[in-house]
Formats: C-alpha cells, sequence, structure tokens
C-alpha cells in the first residue's frame, strides 16, 4: 500500500461526503471505496439497505459486487478497502472471500452490532495476512454515524 496519512484523510473525507449521500436516501451512515495500491479511488457505493428493501445492501457488499462484475472477476486481492467504520462480520468476511487484504477505516464498529463480531475477531481466525489501518478520522465519522442514528 503506498498511500501516506494524509491521503487517506483526503480520501476519507470523500468517503464522508458518500455516507451523506446515503443517509439523504434514507440509509444507514456507511460509505465504502475501492482503492488501488496508489489510493485512487476505483468504485464507490454506500449502504442502501432501506432503499433497496435488503438487508445485506451494505456500502462493501454492494462494492464488492459492482467491483467483481465490472472487473470480471471475484479476485480483489490487488486493492484496498477503505470505510468510514469497521466493518461487519457480514461485510468484513465478504470483502476477506474477495481476497481483499487492506483495509482503511475510520471509527470502531458500533456496540449493538449483532453479532458482536469485530473486524480483530475475524482476523485472528484468517488463515492469510490481513493489514488493517483504523482511526483515519475516527471522530468525523463517529459524530457522523451518531448524529445520523439520533
Amino acid at each position: 500500500m503506498n498511500i501516506n496519512k494524509e491521503k487517506m484523510e483526503e480520501i476519507m473525507r470523500l468517503v464522508i461526503k458518500e455516507v451523506d449521500n446515503g443517509i439523504k436516501e434514507g440509509n444507514s451512515p456507511f460509505a465504502a471505496f475501492l482503492l488501488d495500491n496508489d489510493g485512487n479511488v476505483l468504485y464507490k457505493s454506500h449502504n442502501t439497505s432501506n432503499t433497496d428493501t435488503d438487508p445485506t445492501a451494505h456500502a462493501e457488499i454492494n462494492l464488492i459486487r459492482m467491483a467483481c462484475k465490472e472487473l470480471k472477476t471475484k479476485d480483489l486481492s490487488n486493492y484496498i478497502l477503505i470505510s468510514n467504520a469497521w466493518s461487519c462480520s457480514m461485510c468484513f468476511s465478504a470483502a476477506i472471500k474477495a481476497k481483499i487484504s487492506s483495509f482503511i477505516f475510520g471509527a470502531e464498529s458500533e456496540s449493538n452490532m449483532n453479532p458482536n463480531v469485530t473486524i480483530y475477531d475475524i482476523k485472528e481466525k484468517c488463515k492469510n495476512d490481513i493489514n488493517i489501518i483504523s482511526g483515519i478520522l475516527r471522530d468525523k465519522c463517529k459524530k457522523q454515524i451518531e448524529d445520523a442514528r439520533s
């Protein structure tokens, strides 16, 4: 991964804007981007669970489906996933199934997550190396999620 902290913060600001798009549509406050190793944004998505009436339409799942379909591959090992919050167990597992191994996150997961299985719990069980950078614009990401939930 050839991305410095300034670039991560710049991209996270774009993720935060994408979160706003999802919130305006009536969805949960989450978004994810797929980047190349230099930090170029290739794909972006936000949560559409409410508008799609689909409990699996989380930002990361939407992103993985879009990228795999357009790239005509199930192997996203050359890419990085960035999201405003730690992925839920479904999304993180899906990303690992897609062979993504580098992740950049903003805020931690919400404590009421069900099942309450964190990215670090899943990382511990992985057979392959997983690179996680967390806390990028953490407070801004956390506040946006809290404001959307209130």
